[in-house]
């Protein structure tokens, strides 16, 4: 999907901005502070329905306002003669949301996001490897919950149960509640929620190593699921074997919900063998090969934003990471102070430019 139109209004230092991005590269220019940020910030909650950067509702409405409002004319990029999708996502100050879709409310924020499916890539998003395994389940169940149907359904049972039985077990009650059964609803979603990701790694290990050996081909990377319990015995048997334990502790303490994605660079965790510049291109690997995953299983590629993308990058990875870009096929939206020196990099690419300067935005 692409945006050919983005309307933002009340919107952190944006009070009323509008533009007409083109279904390639964009590139948003400005000092620091200017808003450039918070255009991709605006973009990104229409697809996550909240920001990168802060959970609060209350940061990103402007001060004097109750609201922030965004608008999209939505358009599919394998079928540009259909008429674009207008969307319009609308958070008050104290966190409650209206959805619509072409004129029609919408309960679930589900419906939203699986129109806009959107990729970040931050300075900040090394976390993505830096920090715990949360944050690489969530990029798991992200890509799943836009490619594989049935992925979501047995995910939002197997939390659903797991909430269950964690409640069982901090009120002392799992025995007299029948635990013992709600066991078996809980190990079936989680062997099916744990085969989706398998399955979904081993679709993606090539095609990372590829893109490894573009940006970082010193290092040799491997890519492996830790599952959440020994991979020997199933779910089941791990949880009674773990139920005393979890009895004391209040807290299920085997399943998916404790996977992990390790990743390693020449036999080492990755956080401790690469540097800041190298942790961006790995995280930019991971982003893009997942676009790519996307775009093969649905025909349609990403919305992929780059915040600030010449940040710790040399002159020879900024060129390799903006051929990438182009090479995806997706509308990106970048950010750079310097827009001019960024445009020389998307070489035989036609890229639209766009200035922001104090909340106000206009085409270069």
């Amino acid at each position: 999907m692409q945006l050919t139109q983005l309307a933002i209004s009340h919107f952190r230092n944006l009070e009323t901005v509008k533009l007409e991005p083109a279904a390639g590269i964009n590139i948003i220019g400005g000092e620091n502070g200017s808003g450039k940020t918070s255009i991709l910030e605006a973009i990104y909650s229409l697809g996550f329905g909240r920001s990168f950067r802060t959970h609060q509702s209350r940061q990103v409405v402007q001060d004097d306002k109750d609201a922030f409002t965004l608008f999209a004319r939505v358009q599919s990029s394998s079928a540009v003669d259909e008429e674009a999708l207008k969307v319009g996502f609308r958070r008050q100050r104290n966190g409650d949301t209206e959805i619509r879709i072409n004129g029609e409310n919408e309960r679930k924020f589900s419906a939203l996001a699986k129109l806009m499916p959107v990729q970040l890539i931050t300075p900040e998003g090394v976390s993505l490897v830096t920090e715990g395994p949360k944050l690489r389940r969530q990029f798991m169940d992200w890509g799943l919950f836009h490619v594989e149907q049935s992925y979501y359904s047995n995910w939002l049972t197997f939390s659903r149960l797991l909430k269950q039985r964690n409640a069982l077990l901090k009120q002392r009650v799992y025995d007299s509640q029948g635990g013992s059964l709600w066991d078996q609803q809980l190990a079936a979603a989680g062997e099916a929620v744990t085969n989706a990701r398998r399955s979904y790694l081993d679709g993606l290990n090539s095609q990372l190593n590829r893109y490894c050996q573009t940006f970082l081909p010193q290092y040799e990377f491997e890519f492996k699921l830790q599952q959440g319990w020994f991979e020997s015995v199933e779910l089941l048997e791990a949880l009674r074997d773990k139920l005393e334990l979890d009895k004391r502790q209040g807290f299920t303490s085997v399943g998916p919900n404790k996977a992990e994605w390790q990743i390693r660079a020449d036999g080492i965790d990755a956080r401790e063998r690469l540097s800041r510049g190298q942790l961006k291109l790995l995280v930019a690997a991971l982003r893009l090969v997942q676009s790519a995953d996307y775009y093969s299983h649905r025909g349609e590629p990403c919305v992929i934003l780059v915040d600030d993308l010449p940040a710790e990058l040399d002159s020879e990875n900024q060129q390799k990471f903006c051929e990438a870009l182009v090479q995806s096929g997706s509308q990106v939206f970048v950010t750079a102070i310097h827009q001019e020196e960024l445009k020389s990099r998307f070489q035989n690419t036609e890229a639209r430019l766009f200035h922001v300067e104090q909340g106000t935005i206009k085409n270069d």
